[in-house]
């Protein structure tokens, strides 16, 4: 069938996707909390934008619930390559569940800070540090975890992921114009 000279029309078949949901009921939630480790720095060249970060351990507190009778049989968290699963009876599901993770530097990729931290050199010819002392960098990385519920008749996986932040400290030494604290 040629269609040189006269239109040509191509059967075309949509698939159309229904979801059919039950009535309302509660579903699995699986939510995660982190708090953001600090990293101490010392004061940089200028012109240094690219930091590498250090190992960094990060705590997470993990809730979980399963609905319609089944229970927590499995929870996994991971961030960047490191990775951990809790099993059945490591898993607290009246409260929150907590892990530690320990992310290698090897894992982290550098990241883009300007005008941070930097060692300005000043008209006499000594050196200046200059505000501010602590900056958050959000979404750094991220977290991934996922949550299986088991009962008798059926299985379900439930999957979040949530950004977590750093927070860096520039850790300049104390000078002569610093107040003291006593």
């Amino acid at each position: 069938m040629a269609c040189s000279t006269t239109p040509c029309f191509v059967p075309v078949v949509f698939l159309l996707a229904v979801t059919v949901a039950g009535p309302a009921a509660a579903r699995d939630t699986l939510s995660i909390a982190a708090d953001a480790p600090a990293v101490l720095l010392s004061p940089r060249s200028p012109g240094r934008n690219f930091l590498r970060l250090p190992t960094l351990e990060f705590s997470f507190e993990i809730q979980t619930y399963c609905s319609g009778g089944r229970s927590p049989e499995a929870l996994s968290l991971s961030v960047a390559d490191t990775r951990k699963s809790l099993s059945a009876s490591q898993i607290i599901s009246d409260g929150p569940t907590e892990i530690s993770l320990r992310i290698p530097a090897s894992q982290i990729a550098p990241l883009v800070v300007e005008d941070f931290c930097v060692v300005q050199i000043a008209e006499n010819g000594g050196s200046i540090s200059e505000a501010p002392m602590q900056i958050t960098i959000h979404a750094a990385l991220s977290a991934q975890a996922s949550l299986l519920c088991e009962g008798d008749e059926d299985k379900a996986i439930t999957y979040v992921s949530r950004p977590l932040d750093i927070s860096l400290v520039c850790n300049r030494p104390a000078t002569d114009e610093d107040p003291q604290v006593e």
